[in-house]
């Protein structure tokens, strides 16, 4: 059961990680002056925050255009997507455990310094906020890492859905916990949640080093010492034989167009319904946490359910993977024809809308424990290299949607959108069916010698 408590302890890394990601959402809106009230980019509408005439003056305020604003809450991603590869490759060289050591830590001192960084310039800030993304890049790879030397074949799956749930729950908790803490002008105000934040991290880290281990073999000090250091010095990255297997390929495409959609309704599909329907931001926000909830649940459920197919020799690894793929992607894609022809039907739009999260939540029993049905080595790099295609989207989509929607109450454009949502879903799909393995893979089990010879290494 020591698999288990490993893959939990992961999920509370995630949770804290998405706390600290995202709490400057919801803090933004105390931090900067009340002089535009149409800036509304987190899930709290202004008019649940105490009025301005009651902030204590102790509680600094910025005066922060809406460009500066954007940069500041875009500036995490560009870290965030450059991190993963070699993100990924200390992964492998450090181990998992040493690495989200080093995660917890900064992102809890990145936290703390915050409100000290928004004192001096915002620029600062920015680059606090660029720095966190390059920390946090590391996370995702250091989990598959960590997660293969725990994982048996009938296990990936619900170990990495309980990893991932972190991501759900950690939303659901900035979302809520953030503006209760901002709002509270008594114990200090914004500058407050990131101070907790930091603490909650501290603590974290404490746990983290005394309770997780790197290995099933690092419960005898003896063993650890003599087999799993010499392991890790001796292996080489085979990086051309990474970069050129189909099965890696076939991850990252599936990870883009899953992460694409999930992403478009996340990030753009709340402007829809507050630009079509009028809907207002306290309901948008409980649209968009509630979701993610219910696709962490789904992720949990789908994963047991694939486990034990795997498990009982229902299906081989690699069909069941494609089994919950067709059924995520084909159940989403149905989705996206009556969001569209209910038009302005607001209800059965915000069914669908539920509805999809909860089917994207079967990926959890497809694409994402594939890297490590392939490799146990290297799953950290291969994660690494997929979750950088993903972590594109975040990028990508915000530039699609605004060349594309030029008038805010046209539905022409929005329905082009959907379409290709579900198109690059579909074309996903159909290429991890196509070039998809479930067999650990000849790069991976090669020998010191072989890695020498397959061209393109890191050692």
């Amino acid at each position: 059961m020591k698999q288990y408590f490993v893959s939990v302890a992961c999920c509370f890394v995630n949770i804290l990680s998405y706390c600290t990601r995202l709490n400057i959402n919801i803090a933004i809106l105390e931090m900067v002056r009340k002089n535009d009230s149409t800036f509304t980019l987190a899930p709290y509408n202004e008019s649940n925050f105490n009025s301005i005439t009651n902030r204590p003056n102790q509680i600094p305020t910025y005066d922060w255009d809406k460009m500066t604003q954007q940069t500041l809450l875009g500036a995490f991603y560009y870290g965030y997507t450059v991190m993963q590869i070699p993100g990924g490759i200390l992964a492998v060289k450090l181990g998992g455990k040493c690495i989200i050591t080093f995660v917890i830590i900064s992102m809890s001192l990145i936290s703390a310094l915050s409100p000290w960084a928004a004192s001096v310039h915002v620029g600062l800030l920015i680059t606090l906020r660029i720095l966190d993304g390059v920390i946090k890049g590391m996370v995702i790879p250091a989990v598959f890492t960590l997660l293969s030397k725990w994982a048996s074949a009938g296990e990936r799956s619900i170990l990495v859905s309980i990893v991932f749930a972190g991501k759900a729950f950690g939303g659901v908790i900035a979302s809520y916990t953030s503006g209760l803490i901002c709002s509270s002008y008594e114990i200090g105000g914004w500058p407050m949640s990131f101070y907790i934040y930091s603490m909650v991290g501290a603590v974290l880290a404490i746990l983290w080093i005394t309770f997780v281990s790197e290995s099933p073999a690092e419960q005898d000090e003896c063993t650890f010492i003599s087999n799993t250091p010499n392991k890790n010095k001796s292996r080489a990255i085979p990086l051309y034989d990474i970069f050129t297997s189909k099965p890696v390929w076939a991850i990252a495409v599936a990870k883009f167009a899953t992460t694409f959609a999930y992403n478009f309704f996340l990030i753009e599909v709340p402007t829809f319904f507050s630009n079509m329907f009028g809907v207002n931001v306290k309901k948008i926000g409980l649209l968009t946490s509630l979701p993610s909830f219910i696709a962490a649940v789904t992720g949990l459920l789908s994963a047991a359910v694939a486990d034990y197919i795997i498990q009982q020799k229902y299906l081989s690894i690699l069909k069941t993977r494609h089994l919950f793929v067709v059924l995520g992607v084909v159940l989403s894609i149905v989705g996206f024809i009556p969001l569209v022809v209910t038009g302005y039907n607001v209800l059965a739009v915000e069914i669908l809308y539920i509805v999809f999260f909860a089917v994207h939540g079967f990926n959890s029993a497809s694409v994402f424990p594939n890297a490590m049905d392939i490799t146990d080595d290297y799953a950290g790099f291969v994660a690494g290299v997929t979750h950088t295609f993903a972590s594109c989207t975040g990028i990508i989509i915000p530039i699609v949607t605004g060349l594309l929607i030029k008038e805010q109450n046209s539905l022409e454009p929005w329905i082009v959108l959907f379409f290709l949502t579900g198109g690059i879903n579909l074309l996903g799909m159909v290429y991890f069916i196509m070039f998809s393995e479930a067999e650990q893979q000849v790069w991976s089990e090669q020998n010191d010698n072989e890695d020498e010879r397959s061209g393109l290494i890191i050692k």
